[in-house]
């Protein structure tokens, strides 16, 4: 575990906020630009280079019957597309799949970073790398909105969003729902999934030291009392890493779902899909036939 402060009496040693901000272990300059490397940033290389590198060898020699890595990444794949992309959007979120599946993994290898031996440190507890994600989700899903509507139409509706109601609620409702879309949703994300990691892992910090330091003391049964802890905490820190990575994912396809949607709640997106059946004319007598 990084160390703390400790005291000036030798007591408690502390996490301070340089647990947060790792030392760099080089730095280049070139220009006004400074270029680093450090344990925060390696743990987010690492996090997205593992997701690339799993997804392909899970899909490069692609079978019928998934074995092995190809069975993981394909039941990744359809619990995203089954329980959150179609679920939440309907089947025109089929296409924002493979963002969904990226984005999920993503975070959630960032977050287990924070209980895996000598990483011991997740990447989304620093606001840079959930702000990048919120950032990119408000893109998606305005342009998905902008697409479904048009941006007339879009940004009548974020003006407008109760059109039959009262005048004294559209003016009140207006502001409201240009800060939600505009600045309330991607700050949001952002946060709580930053707030959620940065908490955990001081948990983590506090327990584990609070173990190290009490048990070479003649009260070790404090020590252990908080080693056992230490233990709970990981195992609980474990179930708010992935649930995290599924709450941000079923939000971004909540955000995508609104934009797309018209004030009663309908897709407005034409189907994708021709109907697997046509029925022939009443007045021909034929019945009605499938096509393949």
């Amino acid at each position: 575990m990084p160390v703390g402060r400790v005291v000036a009496d030798g007591g408690f040693p502390a996490p301070t906020i340089g647990v947060f901000q790792p030392k760099h272990w080089f730095d280049v300059h070139i220009g006004g630009l400074d270029l680093y490397l450090n344990k925060a940033s390696a743990a987010t290389i690492f996090a997205a280079a593992f997701v690339g590198v799993l997804f392909w060898l899970g899909f490069r020699r692609a079978r019928i019957v998934p074995r092995g890595v190809q069975n993981v990444c394909e039941s990744i794949y359809d619990f995203i597309d089954l329980q959150i992309a179609r679920d939440v959007i309907g089947e025109e979120g089929r296409k924002y799949t493979p963002y969904f599946v990226v984005l999920f993994s993503f975070v959630l290898v960032c977050n287990v970073l924070a209980i895996i031996p000598i990483a011991q440190f997740p990447a989304t507890s620093r606001i840079a790398v959930p702000m990048m994600l919120a950032v990119i989700t408000w893109v998606i899903f305005n342009v998905a909105g902008i697409r479904a509507h048009g941006i007339g139409a879009y940004l009548k509706e974020m003006i407008d969003p109760a059109p039959t109601a009262p005048i004294w609620v559209r003016v009140i409702l207006a502001p409201i729902e240009i800060l939600s879309t505009l600045i309330v949703r991607p700050f949001t994300l952002a946060v709580r999934l930053f707030a959620n990691m940065f908490a955990g892992h001081i948990l983590l910090l506090v327990f584990a030291g609070g173990a190290a330091y009490l048990l070479p003391k003649p009260q070790f049964i404090f020590g252990v009392a908080s080693l056992l802890l230490t233990f709970v905490l990981t195992a609980f820190e474990l179930v708010i890493d992935v649930l995290q990575a599924y709450i941000i994912t079923i939000l971004t396809a909540a955000y995508i779902a609104g934009a797309v949607a018209t004030h009663g709640g309908e897709d407005h997106a034409e189907p994708t899909e021709a109907p697997a059946y046509a029925e022939r004319p009443a007045s021909t007598g034929t019945p009605a036939v499938a096509h393949p």
